[in-house]
């Protein structure tokens, strides 16, 4: 059972009356993601996919990922329309992200990301099976996120939205996710509930709806989007019905940054997360596991509502 993100996102049609991205950009570092892959990006890549790595060896199976991810977050159907669907697209290659993190091109490719023109960067990835040790944000791209989070967008900062990742372990693992500036985004299933693969805890910012294995209405629930052309993945051409887990709410959540920055591009990251926060709706408030903060480790500050971000944006 696919779904479209239009049919998730709480509010999303009539933010679409305000904001439909025109204006934002969203970097996507990843595995390469282009009008070259797929015409629902065309004449909105305003710059060609460079690779940091050799990027040059992958196969259009092995760009499945990051197509999906900008599907999702940017599309422009039919049949695939992603929550900003007028932004622009900048893919940003790292190969390695497929399989590994912490090398020095991702660092270079947070760099370049934010001098050229970022103004969300979506990172629908995390360290897999995070450890005090290999989850440790390394000092090189702890640097490039602070260039990005101080330099991007004319001093405004990047809004930089990451994965909570699919291990269902403490986002205090996770340096990533965890750094204080960037926006940490979990998944609940279709019925509002925590997803027991997505990563917790405090750092946890807010979650989007995904599919859940362990439920017995969302275990199929994955999203339609965009896949390699050519790449016949899972047995079609162009498009998929089978992207979920963490990767999928971090691009909608990536698109909706779009659509508050679309709506007030004189926001800071800092207000942009706020609005976020502000946005969302307290779902499973029966688990009470929200603190005064109106905080929960499981969802963050809960499940965004599209319309109201976008209003809140244009208020500020």
């Amino acid at each position: 059972m696919s779904t479209t993100v239009a049919q998730t996102a709480t509010g999303l049609a009539e933010a679409w009356e305000v904001s439909r991205g025109a204006g934002a950009v969203v970097a996507i570092i990843d595995e390469d993601a282009s009008a070259r892959y797929h015409p629902a990006f065309a004449g909105r890549v305003i710059a060609p996919g460079v690779a940091f790595g050799d990027g040059q060896t992958r196969d259009a199976r092995m760009r499945a990922h990051s197509i999906k991810v900008a599907g999702l977050a940017l599309g422009d159907g039919p049949p695939v329309t992603g929550i900003a669907p007028a932004a622009h697209l900048l893919p940003v290659v790292v190969p390695e992200l497929g399989t590994v993190v912490g090398s020095r091109e991702e660092a270079q490719a947070f760099r370049w990301g934010a001098n050229h023109g970022a103004d969300v960067i979506c990172c629908a990835w995390a360290p897999p099976r995070p450890t005090p040790e290999s989850g440790t944000l390394p000092p090189h791209t702890r640097d490039a996120v602070a260039h990005c989070l101080t330099r991007g967008r004319d001093g405004k900062g990047c809004v930089i939205v990451f994965s909570a990742g699919n291990d269902g372990s403490d986002l205090a693992l996770n340096g990533y996710a965890s750094h204080p500036g960037v926006i940490a985004v979990g998944a609940c299933n279709c019925r509002g509930k925590h997803a027991s693969y997505s990563g917790w805890g405090d750092a946890l910012w807010c979650v989007f709806p995904s599919n859940d294995p362990h439920d017995s209405v969302g275990a199929s629930m994955t999203y339609l989007t965009t896949a390699p052309v050519g790449s016949l993945l899972d047995g079609e051409a162009y498009y998929t019905t089978r992207f979920g887990f963490t990767s999928a709410a971090t691009a909608a959540v990536a698109g909706i940054c779009a659509l508050i920055v679309s709506a007030n591009p004189g926001l800071t990251s800092t207000e942009v997360k706020a609005v976020l926060r502000d946005s969302c709706e307290k779902i499973d408030a029966e688990g009470r596991t929200y603190d005064e903060r109106g905080h929960s480790p499981l969802y963050g500050y809960g499940r965004p509502d599209v319309a109201r971000a976008v209003e809140l944006a244009r208020q500020r």
